[in-house]
């Protein structure tokens, strides 16, 4: 099977080039440049219309990182498991890069909607700890983005990702959508990807190590996921969220408990 793949990112103009690869090249590569910095959701979506305005319908595309490494075989195995039943999005088994052999994610995450907060699931396992699907798959409620493979009837059904969310949510946006609409969501234990989580932008899952930015978009994704899926659990996601707020000030964290602030109100992250 032929390899296609698109890489997306910012240009230096703000007219959207394609720059095709090398005809000598073992797969045939794309560059699309998009002229600005569209968040996740966005430049991820500059490379689904391109890739599908290419690829057959039921094609499965496959969302990479750009601080990412793959592993031998973590396609094939991503699209196996994809291909079996109704399953719509699959994830791999994600691995920090930083050299303690510690899981990230087992394919995705549980989330609670009433806390508009998300558990990854196997966090900080030992890599090596074998798993079974069928113990981890019933709990995944989305697939990371990091590394995330998409069924392409699944992705015509669903369309594309929210480009409301400029960071975070846009995944279970996505998978939350695909749910709803019947498709399952599996893991691949054996497609093992590492990630640099975070090196672009500092998008922490540690709290205390996240950027100002990733912590606005933080706060103002949970409310749009939460206004659009599960509006009656609003009072209880804001109460979470002024909480956090004070154990920053408490701590004496101001700034980041501002940022936090001004996404709960719908403010610029600026002043």
């Amino acid at each position: 099977m032929a390899l296609r793949l698109a890489a997306v990112a910012e240009a230096l103009t703000g007219v959207a080039q394609v720059i095709h690869g090398s005809s000598q090249a073992p797969w045939d590569l794309h560059f699309v440049q998009t002229g600005a910095n569209l968040g996740f959701a966005g430049g991820n979506n500059v490379g689904l219309r391109y890739i599908r305005s290419m690829a057959q319908p039921d094609e499965a595309v496959f969302l990479l990182n750009n601080d990412t490494l793959l592993t031998e075989g973590a396609i094939d195995r991503m699209l196996a498991r994809l291909c079996q039943g109704r399953t719509g999005m699959c994830g791999a088994t994600v691995v920090y890069h930083h050299g303690q052999r510690r899981v990230q994610a087992y394919g995705g995450a549980r989330f609670q909607p009433w806390l508009g907060r998300a558990r990854h699931l196997g966090a900080h396992a030992a890599f090596d700890v074998p798993r079974d699907p069928a113990s981890v798959e019933p709990q995944l409620d989305y697939v990371l983005g990091a590394a995330l493979m998409i069924r392409g009837d699944c992705l015509n059904d669903v369309g594309l990702l929210d480009d409301r969310y400029f960071l975070y949510y846009e995944e279970i946006d996505w998978a939350t959508r695909a749910r709803r609409m019947g498709y399952d969501l599996g893991w691949a234990p054996d497609a093992v990807v590492f990630h640099k989580e975070g090196a672009t932008i500092g998008s922490s899952s540690n709290g205390r190590k996240r950027s100002l930015l990733s912590e606005y978009h933080m706060v103002r994704s949970s409310l749009l996921f939460t206004r659009k899926f599960y509006p009656y659990y609003l009072p209880t996601v804001v109460a979470f969220i002024l909480l956090k707020s004070l154990q920053m000030i408490f701590h004496n964290d101001l700034a980041r408990a501002a940022v936090r602030t001004r996404a709960l109100l719908g403010l610029s992250r600026a002043p």
